[in-house]
């Protein structure tokens, strides 16, 4: 299996968590390393619902993970295997080309999806804004405020935190909360046809944005 449109991180020697891009749904989950010997689970991914070449790239991918029992690099790839038999191969993918994919773009809040079926949708989505610098810092605009911060990305995962935003009241109705709060909660991100989607933490829900478009 080439598993060139999926991506997969592994984190934290302690608490040996997982995650990563599976093809249509980010993935999350546990592993167990000793020496050689690889095995995943339990595993979770988000909703989305997959059809076509990304579904079928996804549940290939997750079944890989299941019968993964061992690993071993060879020529400076990341091979999964179930005895000898190499069920996945990846490359390493340096934190740049992911930092590149988002940056400099001006995104649109669009709608954020709750995994409890509630649907938030701005009604305008050019007055809900986000930029990420190659410096590391953001700006954006919720509502009636501007906003800054910072972020930080580690493979396909997305770390932000709001640090100052204008103080305006904005009008009855504004999203403005609620949007400064999910962005807050960033947890990974991917782009998928050319739109961005963060997923949030504790797998709460996801926020869509697209590309703004100079009127």
């Amino acid at each position: 299996m080439d598993c060139c449109r999926s991506q997969l991180g592994l984190y934290n020697a302690t608490n040996k968590q997982a995650s990563g891009f599976a093809g249509c749904n980010n993935f999350f989950g546990s592993y167990e390393l000793d020496g050689s010997s690889l095995k995943f689970g339990p595993v979770g991914t988000t909703r989305m619902f997959c059809e076509g070449a990304a579904g079928e790239v996804e549940m290939r991918f997750m079944e890989s993970l299941e019968q993964t029992r061992t690993w071993e690099l060879r020529d400076s790839a990341l091979l999964l295997l179930d005895g000898s038999r190499v069920l996945a191969r990846f490359t390493k993918v340096h934190d740049e080309q992911n930092i590149q994919a988002i940056t400099g773009t001006v995104w649109q809040w669009l709608q954020t999806l709750y995994n409890d079926g509630r649907k938030v949708v701005p009604k305008e989505p050019k007055n809900y804004t986000v930029q990420f610098l190659d410096n590391g810092k953001l700006t954006g605009k919720a509502d009636c405020n501007q906003t800054g911060g910072t972020y930080s990305i580690r493979a396909k995962r997305l770390s932000t935190e709001i640090t100052h935003s204008s103080m305006a009241a904005c009008p009855e109705g504004s999203l403005e909360d609620e949007f400064v709060r999910g962005l807050s909660g960033a947890a990974i991100y991917f782009i998928k046809d050319g739109d961005l989607y963060i997923d949030l933490k504790y797998d709460t829900g996801t926020m869509k944005f697209s590309k703004q478009t100079e009127e």
